[in-house]
């Protein structure tokens, strides 16, 4: 796993030191936009953009079968940065959400659910280098369900996840490489990553990493769960950016964790892609796609069951890698 994690370093910073040109022609807005940052050398800067994307399915007396279905996602991302001689200060948030309905008379189904927020704070050093500062939050609002065979929630299972639980906030000292507008590199050897989750019951039973709460063999609580996991460690963002066809323009954070005190070669890895076409000023075409590796997150590898001879099989848990991908079409506003 180790070895994975640092060819994918190696990977994206080779972008950057020999993909600096763009083969195909750049976009008028995309043209725009860059002289509109080149020019603005100091004071705020200020991009959104918000997408609604749906996909509706019906079907009656249909011989090959399927179900009618009907699905709305929302994104939100906002950008604000301030300029001025050798400080740079940059803002990111971006939200989603998504439901999914199968049957009136179902309840629908979560599809997405992101809150992402972060702010990087940087003094000039040398040309390319910065000091920098981060802070960010990565959670989620809407409570969580195991899936039954079908893909719909068990509900009798109870939540798995719920409004920030859990919720990872990371404050880190470092360096940040700038080789060129795409590109971003953040070094930074101190880092303190907080895992919180504040629902009881999760933290009861140890979910994310936390201290699970001591119970007596009677199964009484004597002490609940702890709802803070602190971690010391170094920590690696390379945050990446470019037009990589007309109108296409992919844009990818990787995130890499080491924890100083705990099994520090178990690294955590975070890495999000996104690729967007426009088809025209409001049309959109988006395709995200995120891998997670958290060896403190325990996954539901298979459920527990009871064979044929009558021998119980307890639920088989443990760390594992988490693949989430999205496809959509949809409506896009954006104002700056």
């Amino acid at each position: 796993m180790k070895l994975i994690f640092s060819f994918l370093v190696f990977i994206v910073i080779a972008i950057s030191s020999f993909g600096q040109p763009v083969i195909n022609p750049i976009s008028q807005e995309e043209t725009a936009m860059r002289n509109l940052a080149a020019a603005k050398d100091s004071g705020w800067f200020f991009k959104m953009s918000a997408t609604v994307n749906t996909t509706q399915t019906y079907l009656k007396n249909w011989a090959a079968g399927g179900n009618s279905s009907l699905n709305i996602t929302g994104l939100f991302n906002g950008v604000l940065n301030y300029r001025y001689k050798k400080i740079a200060w940059d803002n990111v948030l971006n939200l989603a959400y998504g439901r999914s309905i199968v049957a009136f008379d179902i309840p629908s189904i979560k599809t997405e659910d992101r809150f992402d927020f972060s702010s990087k704070y940087g003094q000039q050093a040398s040309k390319l280098w910065y000091y920098s500062c981060l802070f960010s939050v990565r959670s989620q609002v809407a409570p969580g369900y195991a899936a039954l065979p079908n893909g719909l929630p068990n509900y009798d299972k109870g939540r798995i996840s719920d409004l920030f639980s859990p919720a990872y906030a990371v404050g880190a000292l470092g360096m940040d490489y700038k080789p060129n507008k795409n590109m971003s590199v953040f070094l930074a050897p101190l880092t303190y990553r907080a895992t919180f989750v504040y629902n009881q019951d999760l933290a009861n039973a140890g979910q994310f990493g936390v201290e699970p709460a001591r119970i007596d063999a009677n199964g009484n609580i004597l002490a609940l769960g702890k709802r803070r996991r602190n971690e010391l460690g170094g920590y690696i963002r390379i945050n990446y950016t470019n037009l990589i066809w007309e109108n296409v323009t992919w844009t990818s954070k990787l995130e890499l964790f080491s924890n100083y005190i705990k099994k520090p070669d178990n690294i955590d890895l975070n890495w999000e892609n996104l690729f967007n076409m426009k088809v025209n000023k409001y049309l959109t075409v988006s395709v995200a796609a995120q891998i997670i590796y958290d060896d403190d997150i325990r996954i539901l590898k298979s459920v527990e069951f009871t064979d044929e001879a009558g021998n119980f099989h307890p639920a088989n848990l443990g760390p594992g890698l988490q693949f989430r991908e999205l496809t959509a079409i949809g409506f896009t506003y954006t104002f700056h």
